[in-house]
């Protein structure tokens, strides 16, 4: 089985930091919430371009390379390399970080936390095409749009849930915990 991971709310908890962040700076700019369900900065802060991109351009390569891991990532990750296929489909890789590119600090990240995976997609605005490319049986990704989109398509996913983002259309299986994901894949045998 071909399984699809996300990077970012999945395996690293970069979404949290990004809230954490966000919430000091809009308070620090006087920014108003539009809504706190909402995980992206572009929909969830009033803030204009200059705020958004300011934002963005000072604290990413910060987030990629410090995000905590979600317990058990690394070793679940292992585990269904066993008989699976792993492969990353991220929209990292935009390089809107300045001198160092998301790809490399990513692929640093990976080497250094020692997490294997058979495959990376890097830039993937849609997720879609990858999946499709790359076989992907079930997508495990956070981000409600994204999964409706790859679910409107035919592809089958796990939402690796986060008790404040939004849920999307679909009815999918959730789940919070990668004890809880290796849990599914056990079942499915």
């Amino acid at each position: 089985m071909n399984i699809g991971v996300d990077l970012d709310g999945v395996v690293y908890q970069t979404e949290k930091m990004w809230r954490d962040y966000a919430e000091k700076y809009n308070k620090l700019i006087g920014g108003t919430l539009i809504d706190d369900s909402e995980p992206r900065v572009d929909r969830r802060y009033d803030w204009d371009e200059h705020q958004r991109e300011s934002f963005i351009q000072n604290l990413s390569l910060e987030i990629l390379t410090k995000a905590p891991i979600y317990p058990n990532a690394k070793e679940v990750i292992s585990k269904l390399r066993e008989n699976n296929k792993v492969i990353f489909i991220t929209r990292r890789g935009f390089d809107t970080i300045g001198t160092d590119s998301e790809i490399d600090a990513t692929l640093k990240r990976l080497k250094e936390d020692g997490i294997e995976y058979d495959k990376i997609a890097f830039s993937q605005d849609s997720k879609v095409k990858a999946c499709k490319e790359n076989n992907i049986d079930i997508m495990i990704d956070d981000y409600y749009k994204v999964i409706d989109e790859l679910m409107d398509n035919g592809i089958k996913c796990l939402c690796f849930r986060d008790k404040r983002n939004k849920m999307g259309k679909h009815n999918v299986l959730e789940v919070y915990s990668w004890d809880e994901v290796l849990e599914f894949f056990e079942n499915l045998k």
